[in-house]
């Protein structure tokens, strides 16, 4: 029979997704518990990723630490943020520069752990650790845009946990996967609303 007993990093990966799961679906909503829910749910996936040897998704998981004290203290700060959702799209030139930082960002990265260091897929590590970077403050600045870098973040990093054996964050990422695009949609929806309070109504004639 199988050994269906769980590591104590398996143990880790476990919670650690399911609070993540529940932080971001606390973003979609929007609620701000997401924020300080996500950080717990980082620091434990740092000690996985460690572990791992994603040493780029390790470094990431800190940053998230830091961007979510960032994002919760941001929201916090404004107005009905609990309830409502203050929707900003991101302009051409910001787009251009976060890309293009990105960009820079994962090349470093990339060959940082490639030439000095025993990471595993240290490109694909170093690439998703920068856009999801990038897309961490596109979130915190309320873009709508962060839900379609995720989407694509997303659905590379469960190949990845699939090469690696992470099952429990294989799955986490499928999910996660459905709730950027549910996330997309329904800030889309709210987009809609605050710019045409009688689009429903209008729809449904």
């Amino acid at each position: 029979m199988p050994n269906l007993q769980l590591t104590i990093f398996q143990w880790i990966e476990l919670i650690s997704a399911l609070l993540g799961l529940t932080g971001v679906w606390l973003n979609t909503r929007p609620h701000i518990a997401g924020w300080p829910i996500g950080i717990v749910s980082v620091l434990m996936a740092a000690l996985v990723y460690f572990e791992s040897r994603l040493f780029a998704e390790f470094g990431l998981q800190l940053f998230y630490t830091v961007s979510g004290f960032y994002g919760w203290w941001k929201w916090q700060t404004e107005k009905n943020t609990i309830h409502n959702l203050n929707i900003d799209r991101i302009t051409p030139s910001e787009l251009g520069i976060s890309l293009f930082l990105g960009g820079m960002f994962a090349l470093v990265i990339g060959y940082f752990l490639a030439t000095y260091t025993s990471a595993d897929y240290p490109w694909v590590d170093s690439t998703l650790a920068a856009f999801s970077l990038v897309a961490q403050v596109w979130l915190a600045k309320k873009y709508i845009e962060n839900w379609l870098l995720w989407i694509l973040i997303n659905f590379i990093s469960i190949g990845l946990y699939f090469q690696k054996g992470l099952w429990f964050f294989m799955v986490y990422f499928g999910l996660l996967l459905g709730l950027a695009i549910w996330g997309f949609v329904h800030w889309k929806r709210k987009e809609l609303k605050k710019h045409n309070p009688h689009a429903k109504i209008m729809t449904s004639k």
